[in-house]
């Protein structure tokens, strides 16, 4: 096309007058330092979102199974062969919920979260209980001392309804490996069930496997049991999922802005442009160029300087980020941060993102001096020859 020749020769003429060569180059390395902080930022923040996800997949269960309009399970030995026939080889059936520690000598108590987990007794007289380390010092309860659990439910005697009341010997203080501990304390399963009355049924199955297949797995079981409530990991971690998309979106549109701005740079180059090139748009349209050729010719000129930028940005961003991920070129204490080093991702979608919001940008910013430069009047442009 006639104007993409000109737009060329327009953009190549510029070198030859400085002040207009230089503002080109100006906004052309503005566009390609906004495309490339934009490029690593998201990066960055892709390889950190994606080393908690990965963590949460490993911590958490492929699927949780709850009851549905009450406490506990029936029926819970059915779940578990249904779903070591769909391959579920790691199935750990728990009871958990509320109760009140107190230390007795003091006198002082709060409630805590009670979890149930398989192992052996090793006293016969006195059932033993674990405490995480907080909650014990709150307590001011050491190991070997003994804690008294009183369970959210009563028990019918001669004197009418009386709480149910156990005592427990601390036989080991835990210390919580991070924060998807969840528990205060925990109870053998026997001793949980006898807590809270459940007769051995648990209050929810953790399911532990291959998270690709969650849905499958899960739309079985919801069908075999349609009582029951099955949540997948992605279910459990929602909150938190939605809470990191947010936090790219949010950091994707203000880094966005550097590029916005350099946009800018670009309609005062464009212009300075237009200024010098006043006369020979006037001969462009005594020639017979309409005002939609003009504007054709200026847009393009415009996304000539924006699309080399974009490039320019491209190399340097994913350059530098493919490099300090498969290098390692900024290392992390590991005795401080769960990561050795700074990770840096980039998905498909989050590339062409941001080159779709460059060349945009740039669109958008080309548009009115090019409007202006397509309306001039060709008799007073050339006059000014």
């Amino acid at each position: 096309m006639i104007e993409t020749r000109i737009a060329r020769r327009y953009l190549w003429a510029a070198r030859k007058q400085a002040h207009t060569a230089f503002l080109s180059v100006i906004s052309m390395l503005g566009l390609a330092v906004g495309v490339a902080t934009l490029l690593i930022s998201i990066a960055l923040l892709s390889g950190l979102q994606g080393q908690i996800k990965s963590r949460l997949i490993e911590s958490s269960p492929q699927l949780l199974v709850e009851p549905a309009g009450q406490n506990m399970i029936d029926g819970a030995d059915e779940v578990i062969a249904a779903a070591r026939a769909l391959g579920i080889k790691d199935i750990r059936p728990y009871i958990s919920g509320i109760a009140w520690g107190a230390n007795e000598a003091l006198q002082t108590g709060r409630p805590m979260r009670v979890r149930s987990f398989v192992g052996k007794r090793r006293s016969r007289d006195v059932p033993e209980i674990q405490l995480t380390r907080g909650f014990a010092a709150s307590l001011g309860r050491s190991a070997g001392d003994f804690i008294l659990v009183v369970a959210p439910r009563t028990r019918l005697t001669p004197f009418g309804p009386v709480p149910v009341m156990r005592r427990y010997r601390l036989s080991r203080i835990v210390v919580p490996e991070g924060e998807q501990d969840t528990a205060d304390a925990w109870l053998l399963h026997d001793d949980a069930s006898s807590l809270f009355g459940t007769g051995g049924r648990p209050t929810a199955i953790e399911m532990y496997g291959d998270a690709s297949r969650a849905e499958e797995v899960q739309a079985a079981l919801a069908q075999k049991f349609p009582r029951l409530q099955f949540k997948t990991w992605k279910e459990i971690n929602r909150p938190l999922f939605l809470a990191l998309r947010l936090e790219k979106i949010v950091m994707f549109a203000t880094i966005s802005l550097i590029i916005f701005v350099a946009a800018l740079n670009l309609v005062s180059s464009l212009s300075m442009l237009i200024l010098e090139k006043r006369p020979s748009i006037g001969v462009l349209r005594t020639l017979g160029a309409t005002e939609g050729s003009i504007l054709s010719l200026f847009m393009q000129l415009g996304l000539l300087i924006g699309i080399t930028g974009t490039i320019l940005g491209n190399l340097f961003g994913l350059g530098l980020s493919w490099a300090a991920n498969t290098y390692h070129l900024i290392p992390l204490p590991p005795d401080i941060y769960f990561i050795s080093y700074l990770p840096f991702t980039l998905d498909v979608e989050d590339i062409v993102g941001v080159n779709v919001v460059a060349v945009l940008l740039s669109v958008i910013a080309t548009w009115y001096p090019a409007r202006v430069a397509s309306r001039l009047d060709p008799i007073l442009a050339i006059k000014e020859e």
